[in-house]
């Protein structure tokens, strides 16, 4: 299929699966006093998903021991997993928030609970001490903020500092948001010169999370864990009208596109210009650029035939300047894909579960259509 320009479709999430689970055999505190007595070789697994009155009796039983505060409903949904693991964690136990044998062995042995701290005990002391929470979390939480690494350039609708010197943007928002969560202050750091020096920041664990604009790549992945994508969108290309028709003569449009092999401007450091565009268009000349602004106006003189980057920056320049549409066209490569992802530590694999968590309960997955509507001054016309 050859590139071409097409409407926006919005992202929609699949529906979680749920399965009923109507039993759960519970071992009797007795049955611990009595070497006779033989737990069941097989216990049904009760994790996220699952419902019915094994369930019940799951949360009834976290309930009693000052673990679970919602209702006793049968449905194992996030506060259920959670009390599950706080269990698990106080109890010594492998912490995954599912129910097997040893956590339902852990539930019905009072001399087990009694010997571990309980969360209403927890509750009274600090729910914040290194016993409870794993060792990446704690350190979050002992320093008490959460650092941020951004991009030092300004790149909006995703961070741009406004009139009054305050850091704005969906990037800036989401960093925020999960340091509420954490119960943290934030810090930015803007020292990041390139966007994979925001990657670098975070693997040296000199930043805790990289929340810039960075698009999922294999060669970043070698250094850092990437979280769920917040925006997916595709790659796009701005191209000199007058220059692609030169190109074309008795060709079609698309086909020269699909097989480029003219000047191909990108910005510099980015993964455009270090992976993408020797990928796709191998034939095309490279040219980087420092800034997209310089891009932008090299393919409107003709010095490059095309720009390469995500979709969003190239319709950006079609909304705020629709009448450079004289002179330039976009293109959207339907068959391509440029996920935005926050970028972890190689380490921090509960902090990263934490963030992913944030991310699915608030369905966090933004279209280019959906951030044109959340920021619909960035994308307005220039005067």
């Amino acid at each position: 299929m050859f590139p071409s320009l097409t409407s926006f479709s919005q992202t929609h999430q699949a529906p979680a699966k749920i399965r009923e689970t109507t039993t759960l055999v519970t071992v009797s505190s007795s049955s611990f006093n009595n070497p006779a007595a033989k737990p069941p070789e097989s216990t049904p697994e009760l994790s996220l998903g699952s419902y019915g009155t094994a369930v019940q009796q799951l949360q009834k039983q976290l309930k009693q021991n000052g673990y679970f505060t919602g209702p006793i409903d049968g449905i194992y949904d996030q506060k259920t997993e959670l009390a599950v693991y706080n269990f698990q964690i106080s109890m010594g136990l492998l912490a995954d928030g599912v129910v097997g044998q040893e956590t339902l062995k852990s539930l019905n042995n009072p001399s087990l609970l009694t010997s571990f701290f309980s969360v209403s005990n927890l509750l009274k002391t600090n729910l914040n001490s290194a016993s409870n929470l794993p060792p990446d979390i704690q350190g979050i939480l002992d320093r008490g903020v959460l650092v941020v690494a951004v991009l030092g350039t300004d790149n909006p609708p995703f961070f741009s500092e406004n009139p009054q010197g305050e850091l704005t943007g969906l990037d800036i928002d989401l960093g925020q948001s999960i340091a509420r969560e954490l119960g943290v202050q934030i810090k930015f750091d803007r020292s990041a010169k390139v966007f994979n020096e925001v990657v670098d920041l975070v693997h040296h664990h000199k930043a805790d999370i990289g929340i810039s604009k960075l698009s999922i790549s294999m060669a970043r992945a070698k250094k850092v864990l990437f979280s769920s994508p917040y925006v997916s969108m595709r790659q796009g290309l701005l191209v000199n009208r007058l220059e692609l028709a030169k190109k074309a003569q008795n060709k079609r449009p698309e086909e020269v596109i699909q097989n480029l092999d003219g000047k191909l401007g990108v910005i510099q450091g980015t993964q455009y210009a270090l992976f993408f565009a020797k990928t796709r268009f191998p034939q095309a000349q490279i040219v980087e650029f420092e800034t997209w602004d310089d891009v932008v106006e090299s393919v409107k003189k003709g010095e490059v035939l095309a720009a390469y980057r995500d979709e969003l920056e190239v319709k950006k320049i079609v909304l705020a300047q629709p009448d450079s549409a004289l002179d330039i066209q976009t293109v959207a490569l339907t068959d391509t894909k440029d996920a935005l992802a926050m970028v972890i530590p190689w380490d921090y694999n509960h902090f990263l579960a934490f963030v992913n968590t944030y991310l699915d309960l608030n369905n966090l997955n933004y279209t280019v259509e959906q951030l044109i509507n959340k920021y619909p001054d960035i994308f307005k016309q220039v005067p």
